[in-house]
């Protein structure tokens, strides 16, 4: 048989496989919103140490009430040499109410509250769990978790679809991305604490993730097909 007689027993490429293929081709959107959608929830808006307990203006505060706590930039060479100025004067404060502000009058304490900037967004992940200055690597562990999970799915995905066939999966993968995404939606939960809201979260990234390549896998596949 020729092969322009095996395209005709086939068929061409008529509505119905466009429409399918259309359909396929929108799966391809998951995987870069997975990715880009921890860029706004995990956004890192502009911050200041809460400079006591009863800073309850918050950014109103007086500017000559905040350069006395900002750290000078000899304070910073001496004490935190290894961080930037600006990082040093946005996490650490100082303790010295003699301080008078570009002096260098003693050591520096690290913060554990700060006040962020609201003009952009509203509330972020990182401003619930504090994840900036000491606590930075909690919010990039995510992002290490969720390619960890786009790795396993590449292998576990790859086989299983070449074992039970790519439809399946492809529908499996997609309850997986669900449940992936409702965890991750309900998890930063004050009530839970901290510790398991985070673990939660983390679970449900490296669900959302492996899930993601086995919709990205087997659509590729079908599409060819």
């Amino acid at each position: 048989m020729q092969f322009d007689d095996f395209y005709k027993t086939v068929g061409v490429f008529g509505r119905y496989q466009k429409v399918k293929y259309f359909l396929i081709c929108l799966t391809y959107m998951l995987p870069p919103i997975m990715v880009y959608t921890w860029t706004f929830t995990a956004a890192t808006p502009s911050f200041r140490c809460r400079i006591s307990e009863e800073d309850m203006y918050e950014d109103k505060h007086p500017n000559d009430l905040l350069h006395h706590y900002i750290p000078s930039e000899s304070q910073c060479r001496e004490y935190q040499s290894q961080i930037s100025l600006r990082e040093c004067q946005r996490c650490y404060q100082n303790i010295n109410k003699s301080y008078s502000y570009g002096e260098n009058n003693g050591p520096l304490k690290a913060c554990n509250s700060f006040i962020f900037d609201r003009t952009y967004y509203q509330s972020t992940l990182v401003e619930e769990w504090s994840m900036v200055c000491n606590e930075v690597t909690l919010k990039t562990f995510v992002q290490t978790i969720f390619f960890f999970g786009y790795m396993i799915g590449s292998l576990i995905f790859g086989i299983l679809s070449d074992k039970f066939g790519r439809r399946p999966i492809m529908g499996i993968s997609f309850l997986i991305i669900s449940l992936g995404s409702f965890v991750c939606a309900f998890a930063p939960q004050q009530k839970l604490g901290f510790e398991i809201s985070y673990v939660l979260f983390l679970f449900g990234r490296f669900l959302v993730a492996c899930a993601t390549r086995g919709v990205a896998l087997t659509g590729f596949v079908i599409g060819m097909h």
